[in-house]
């Protein structure tokens, strides 16, 4: 099956779990597949791997909160493989993980320049091509953060929940222009991400006993699971402009299931 293939796709934290398995979904469908990330080391073996499989893959490291690193990062996937139809805005921070008094300023504003701050400068950055060819598929990734409160979480959650009404606004701008963008919670993954929440100590972050439980308990999903719904998101003929989804949603998986092999 190869439903993406003539695509172009940018996956941002390309290098490890999600995006790592998005990128490896999205080349397998076809799709030449631009791995983008600051890590260099894992971007390479992400891309040498997608190869292995018969893939299309570029590598390129790229800081998603720098407007020039992005701008190079859009040129160089133009260049080096065509104009991108896809973007995933997979790159996240979850630090800092502390109550807001005692938190650090730099460090929890570098968060929203990542998580709000990357996925505007991405999206800004691709969007005037996509319009003026009259196609593209944007997917945000979001988290249950974006609507449940957690004490010790108040970037992360700021920063996902402006990402949600970001691209419900996007959505508007972009209603009949043939490029459509959405938001999608992948739900609790077995990630280095995860690893970090449950180092934390309840005192910091109260829920960390949660996320301790759900990994003791096995109710992690494989980065695998939530890419195939990216993958799904991204077909040409999935045209569901402002959409909020999550990975629970029987709907969505129901058409996943229909259109993405296992």
């Amino acid at each position: 099956m190869a439903e993406l293939s003539g695509h172009v796709a940018i996956v941002t934290g390309g290098a490890r779990g999600l995006g790592r398995a998005a990128a490896e979904r999205l080349a397998s469908l076809g799709a030449a597949v631009v791995v983008a990330s600051r890590n260099a080391p894992e971007l390479d073996e992400v891309v040498k791997e997608i190869k292995r499989a018969g893939g299309r893959a570029l590598a390129q490291t790229a800081d998603i909160a720098d407007e020039r690193q992005v701008q190079e990062l859009v040129l160089a996937t133009e260049r080096f493989v065509g104009p991108a139809t896809i973007l995933v805005n997979n790159a996240g921070m979850v630090d800092p993980i502390t109550p807001l008094a005692r938190s650090n300023a730099a460090l929890w504003l570098r968060n929203i320049a990542i998580n709000v701050g990357g996925t505007y400068l991405a999206t800004r950055a691709i969007l005037p091509g996509m319009l003026d060819r009259g196609y593209g598929r944007i997917v945000n990734i979001s988290s249950g953060s974006a609507t449940r409160p957690s004490a010790g979480w108040t970037a992360y959650s700021a920063g996902k929940a402006a990402v949600v009404q970001m691209t419900r606004s996007l959505a508007l701008e972009l209603d009949g222009t043939g490029v459509t963008a959405c938001a999608f919670n992948p739900g609790l993954m077995d990630t280095e991400m995860q690893e970090r929440i449950r180092r934390t100590s309840a005192t910091d972050f109260p829920r960390s006993d949660e996320f301790r439980a759900a990994h003791r308990e096995g109710h992690l999903n494989d980065p695998k699971v939530p890419a195939r719904s990216i993958a799904y998101l991204v077909l040409p003929s999935t045209d569901l402009n402002g959409a909020v989804l999550e990975q629970g949603d029987e709907a969505l998986g129901r058409a996943v299931d229909a259109a993405i092999p296992p």
